[in-house]
């Protein structure tokens, strides 16, 4: 299939995705300032509304040489990687980080350390409610962004003073364009209508450009894609993708050169950053924040999410019709090793293959072994081996 317009439509998002750390770096030195975000979750048109450039923390593919020193090594691949870069210096260009505590034991512990050696950018971080829904969580969470609201504010030299109403909506509306576009882009995909690895470097690249341009992009991709692009021209497996954050381009593109095609994700940086846009009041935006934090879908292990996660995916598997399911966890993450199990069991139930892929920021090492045993599932799901994409 022939995909070229759409690539042309979207070329500056996907060489962004291609190597995260020098564009962001590129970015910096436009003289746009820079807060990283751990969490996809983080509420980005806040920092945006404030005068930064949100944009999440793609580690860079390389080992961890320091964190060793100070965390066990069964600890989280991905935690590991970011103190080891954070050490390192790896974040000199950005004006601040913030994390999303709460999220697990690890990043909750991770402030401690950071300030205990005065790393740099300083920490400006959010606290998630462990509760799920409710009222209560959703004051605790407003009262937390107002917070969060007045430690940038600091950070960006600006006092406490919080952020401005009308600067608020303005940002909401930036990112509700660009989350609007790429929910376009995947219903495309689910159609088997592009590559979702295609999806996949537009949604990292809007994060590496400025966001006005990324939405210009996007909706212009959008709008030339759906007139353009035929229709599949074999049968071929569809998949679904499930686990926290996968920044590295060569698995979908893997699956996609083996003619498997992924239809479906639940991950932290594809389909749930994306899923939902918020409409806020300019008397209560940070409570319309909150409301919208609280609508998606439920991170693991967060307020006994875990049957619920695993009814929806044995729901949308359903529905796409999916052939296999790939799990892929970082290497020592808890939260989604509890949720993998949960979900293990209802893709049983529903007689839905599966397989559990640890993944990790560097890749390198393991990436021979992850290759293998992909293979193999495709070709017990019934991939073919055609190049569909040339």
């Amino acid at each position: 299939m022939d995909y070229s317009v759409l690539e042309r439509s979207l070329a500056p998002l996907v060489e962004a995705a291609q190597d995260p750390a020098a564009a962001a770096e590129r970015l910096a030195a436009s003289g746009l300032r820079l807060l990283g975000l751990q969490c996809p979750n983080l509420p980005a048109e806040l920092p945006h509304a404030l005068g930064f450039h949100p944009l999440r923390l793609m580690l860079r593919p390389e080992p961890a040489l320091r964190s060793p020193a100070l965390l066990q090594t069964f600890a989280c691949s991905w935690v590991q990687a970011l103190l080891d870069q954070a050490l390192a210096g790896r974040f000199a260009h950005l004006a601040g980080v913030s994390l999303g505590c709460n999220t697990c034991d690890s990043i909750q512990n991770l402030p401690a350390l950071w300030r205990g050696r005065a790393l740099r950018p300083a920490l400006a971080s959010l606290r998630f409610p462990a509760l799920g829904a409710g009222s209560a969580a959703r004051a605790l969470l407003a009262t937390e962004l107002e917070r969060w609201a007045r430690s940038l504010g600091a950070l960006a030299g600006e006092g406490e003073g919080g952020v401005d109403p009308a600067r608020l909506a303005a940002s909401a509306r930036l990112f509700n364009r660009i989350r609007a576009a790429l929910r376009g882009l995947q219903a495309l995909a689910r159609a088997e209508r592009l590559p979702y690895s295609l999806l996949q470097a537009a949604s990292l690249g809007s994060e590496l450009v400025p966001r006005e341009l990324a939405a210009e992009l996007l909706e212009r991709a959008l709008a030339e894609a759906g007139a353009a692009l035929p229709a599949p021209p074999h049968e071929r497996a569809r998949v679904a993708l499930v686990g926290g954050v996968l920044d590295d381009l060569r698995l979908l593109r893997f699956l996609e050169e083996r003619g498997v095609h992924c239809v479906l994700d639940d991950t932290c940086a594809l389909g749930r950053s994306f899923e939902a846009e918020v409409d806020l009041d300019p008397g209560d935006a940070l409570a319309d924040l909150a409301r919208r934090h609280l609508r998606r879908s439920p991170c693991p292990v967060i307020a006994g999410s875990g049957p619920r996660r695993a009814a929806a995916l044995a729901a949308a598997v359903r529905e796409q019709q999916v052939a296999g399911v790939i799990l892929i966890p970082y290497r020592g993450c808890e939260p989604h090793a509890f949720d993998n199990v949960l979900l293990g069991r209802a893709l049983e139930t529903a007689r839905v293959p599966f397989i559990t892929v640890e993944i990790e920021p560097q890749l390198e090492g393991s990436w021979g072994t992850i290759a293998n045993r992909l293979e193999a599932f495709v070709e017990m799901i019934g991939g073919v081996t055609d190049d569909l994409y040339d």
